[in-house]
């Protein structure tokens, strides 16, 4: 493959890469940098046709995920009752101090481990990851928010974006059909 922009946008080896890997050539230029081959249908790790992760790795990735927050909502409850019983204002503290916590284990799990790296704690500990479909790179920060916003209207309905993945072919919530992202093994 050489640069000069002949060649249609797709996954391609490039040269001086290491063997068994490939790169998303857009038409003009070489995005991101090499994934290795997946070994069925030639599909890369990440990027267009990548393997799809499985509903049960998503699913105990989540639990994860949730576990953590449920762990700290009742040590919070837990610190909240005792400063309650001592005064009211010492209640009201660890409560504000807890919201704080909450936020912030929000901000570094969804926001800024999965925007940066495509993984929350819960899809590192099942070696899961969310991707662009694109370049098969992480979404960033401001796209994984967009991605929560959109999330989260459809899933008003039943929790319709969280229970999509059992009837789409690709296991993928509506929200990451519409953002064009996906989950893959890491």
């Amino acid at each position: 493959m050489s640069d000069s922009g002949s060649q249609a946008p797709g996954w391609y080896y490039a040269q001086g890469d290491p063997p068994g890997t490939q790169r998303y050539w857009d038409g003009t230029g070489w995005q991101g940098g090499p994934q290795p081959v997946a070994g069925a249908g030639g599909a890369v790790a990440g990027g267009a046709g990548a393997t799809k992760a499985e509903n049960g790795d998503r699913f105990v990735a989540f639990l994860i995920d949730a576990g953590i927050f449920v762990a700290m909502y009742i040590i919070v409850l837990i610190l909240v009752g005792i400063g309650g019983a001592i005064s009211d204002g010492l209640g009201a503290v660890f409560a504000i101090l807890g919201g704080l916590a909450y936020l912030g284990y929000w901000v570094y799990n969804w926001i800024y481990l999965q925007g940066t790296t495509g993984q929350t704690i819960g899809k590192k500990m099942r070696n899961i990851k969310l991707v662009s479909k694109t370049n098969g790179e992480p979404l960033g920060m401001l796209m994984v928010f967009v991605r929560g916003i959109v999330s989260a209207i459809f899933a008003i309905p039943c929790y319709l974006d969280h229970w999509w993945i059992l009837v789409d072919e690709n296991n993928q919530r509506l929200s990451d059909n519409v953002l064009g992202n996906h989950v893959v093994p890491a």
